[in-house]
């Protein structure tokens, strides 16, 4: 159970608002789904969750192991995925026709599972791909860097 956890803690995405570098610009589609996706995220909304991550959505947790998108909606339904404090800061977005990339780090207070009551500090990467014509969340790698 541990190492579910640990990986949960790893893979909230985004709450409506980001901080983005200077110069950095977010594709509006992407910005849009980082909004629905951190909203369904933080109400445990599985089906909105699913709205945004592409069918075959992975994530690498700090401890090597790699979940898929229904192995990640198991673990917030079991409301493991709760944070005080949550902010993503955006410092590249890599656009390309069909795939973008997002790269930063992500702020926050988790309230449970690693870090619990403490500010950890998460680098990550995302990358997203233009499936349907809508832009889906096909991977996501985040480690957690720092925890005070």
């Amino acid at each position: 159970m541990s190492r579910i956890i640990t990986v949960a803690a790893i893979v909230l995405v985004a709450p409506a608002a980001a901080q983005l570098a200077p110069g950095v610009r977010m594709p509006p589609g992407i910005g849009a789904a980082y909004g629905q996706l951190g909203k369904a995220m933080m109400a445990h909304d599985a089906a909105g969750v699913r709205t945004v991550w592409a069918d075959d959505f992975v994530v690498n947790a700090p401890d090597n192991a790699v979940l898929n998108r229904e192995q990640v909606i198991a673990v917030m339904e079991r409301d493991f995925l709760d944070y005080k404090d949550f902010r993503k800061h955006i410092t590249f977005v890599g656009e390309k026709p069909e795939v973008t990339v997002v790269m930063g780090y992500d702020t926050m207070v988790p309230v449970k599972g690693p870090g619990a009551g403490r500010h950890v500090m998460r680098p990550f990467t995302d990358i997203w791909a233009r499936r349907d014509s809508r832009w889906r969340l096909i991977a996501r790698q985040a480690t957690i860097a720092a925890a005070r």
